[in-house]
């Protein structure tokens, strides 16, 4: 029969069995459970060690992309800032210069305004820089700068060249505002938003370069291109000089070369005509030049023929063919004058004309 145990002994015995196993101190978790604790943690500090790493990576990367495109911006416009100094200087203070010696530098200052748009075109911008348009607005400085340049050297040439300078001036005033507007979209566009994503992404020691092509933005207005084509004007070797001469005169069909104070023999033909060159003397374009050529016997009234030249440019020469005059009769000596202009504002003539006799033959 079994044996029952009242209350106090199994209590005791139980007391007993405590007393024998090894207790746990209080606090420390389970082994297996905290192996597994102690692996998570390890694999927690590697991936946080990783993220670092490549955030790190991505930003030195991005970095070095903004300090690459800056420093390509930086290069393009000092030498943009350098033609707009040269040409500040041209337009305000001249010197002794030539218009061969203007026209020269105006191509030059265009001609590296071409390229330095086209390298702006070229740039590998940040991706951030190109979808907020930022990039764009740069390229536009230089496509500015490029079709201010290009608009003003014809303008300003034609202003050295004509009377009347009122026209001249509104298209130098707006060719010049091209280039103070290029300041303006550079400095308030492109350099701020620019400054703004560099702020933005925290890239510390990129810096936009400031850029500033005309240190007078007044210099683009109506009244200050006025005072530009004055001064120019004024300039000794700029100051206008009008003149014309005849340089040549050919007779045909016989190629005969016509000279002053000489007497030649002609052939008598229908085909008659003589080819005059000539030639301005001056630094003004001239307009509507008349060559005018007479044939006549004394006692006679004179043949006239005139034609005009529609233009003729500083130091250029151009040659006309008049016809329409009739020989002499045969063996009668007869006088050729040919003149060319006078043109407005001509003080030495008398080398305008040419006389020579000629008599004609079968």
């Amino acid at each position: 029969m079994a044996e029952f145990k009242n209350s106090d002994a199994v209590e005791d015995d139980l007391q007993e069995e405590t007393k024998g196993r090894k207790r746990r101190p209080k606090g420390l978790l389970p082994t297996p459970l905290l192996r597994l604790i102690i692996a998570l943690v390890a694999v927690i500090v590697v991936v946080v060690v990783v993220v670092v790493a490549v955030t790190a990576t991505r930003g030195g990367g991005e970095a070095s992309d903004y300090q690459k495109y800056m420093t390509s911006v930086s290069s393009i416009v000092k030498q943009s800032d350098a033609i707009g100094a040269g040409l500040s200087t041209l337009l305000t203070q001249p010197g002794d210069t030539s218009r061969k010696e203007i026209q020269t530098k105006l191509d030059g200052f265009v001609s590296k305004s071409q390229q330095l748009e086209t390298q702006a075109k070229n740039l590998a911008a940040p991706k951030e820089l190109v979808d907020k348009n930022i990039h764009q607005f740069f390229v536009m400085v230089m496509t500015f700068r490029r079709e201010g340049l290009e608009s003003l050297e014809p303008s300003l040439m034609n202003a050295l060249e004509v009377e009347d300078t009122d026209v001249a001036a509104e298209q130098i005033s707006q060719a010049l505002y091209y280039l103070t507007n290029s300041d303006f979209l550079y400095t308030t566009v492109f350099a701020k938003g620019a400054t703004d994503i560099v702020k933005e992404r925290s890239l510390d020691g990129i810096t936009v370069p400031a850029s500033k092509f005309l240190e007078d933005p007044d210099l683009a207005s109506k009244a200050s291109a006025q005072e530009i084509i004055s001064q120019l004007k004024s300039t000794g070797s700029l100051q206008a000089v009008h003149g014309v001469s005849v340089s040549k005169v050919m007779a045909q069909p016989d190629a005969q070369q016509i000279k002053a104070g000489q007497t030649y023999n002609l052939t008598s033909s229908e085909e008659l005509a003589f080819q005059v060159t000539v030639q301005n003397q001056g630094n003004m374009a001239e307009k509507d030049v008349p060559v005018v050529v007479t044939l006549g016997v004394e006692g006679e009234t004179p043949q006239k023929v005139t034609v005009s030249i529609p233009e003729i440019k500083g130091g250029e020469k151009v040659t006309v063919e008049v016809k329409g005059l009739n020989p002499t009769d045969y063996g009668v000596q007869a006088t050729v004058k040919v003149e060319a202009g006078p043109v407005p504002g001509e003080k030495v003539t008398t080398n305008n004309s040419l006389e020579a006799t000629v008599i004609f033959k079968l």
